[in-house]
């Protein structure tokens, strides 16, 4: 697969993520929401997609033996945005602190990957 593939790939599980997150975020606490099953889904398929997409664009860098540090960084930012599930189920009352943070979340991993820091 071409480095082009990897990076559409990975951007439309990034944007995949964040419209399961709205959605989970803006039915959290209802317990009756059948957008809440579609966007769990969706959810855990974008996290799966960025995971393989983002690895394939560490090898089409090169990244084989070693990976860098900012790429380990941003897989703890991915882990934080796969863990807001838990925080919006538990809490919903934190939807709307939650539905704020998690773009700058999500900003931090682009700033990452197109500055390469570390």
């Amino acid at each position: 697969m071409t480095y082009e593939f990897y990076n559409v790939a990975h951007v439309v599980g990034v944007l995949f993520l964040f419209s399961s997150l709205g959605a989970l975020a803006a039915t959290a606490g209802s317990t009756s929401a059948p957008l809440r099953k579609l966007a769990s889904i969706a959810h855990g398929v974008a996290l799966a997609l960025i995971f393989v997409a983002g690895f394939g664009l560490l090898a089409r860098l090169g990244h084989f033996g070693a990976i860098p540090t900012w790429a380990y960084l941003k897989m703890a930012v991915w882990a934080v945005l796969a863990l807001a599930v838990v925080a919006l189920k538990r809490k919903p009352e934190w939807a709307p602190v939650l539905w704020l943070l998690m773009p700058v979340v999500g900003g931090f991993a682009v700033w990452l990957a197109v500055t390469q820091p570390f």
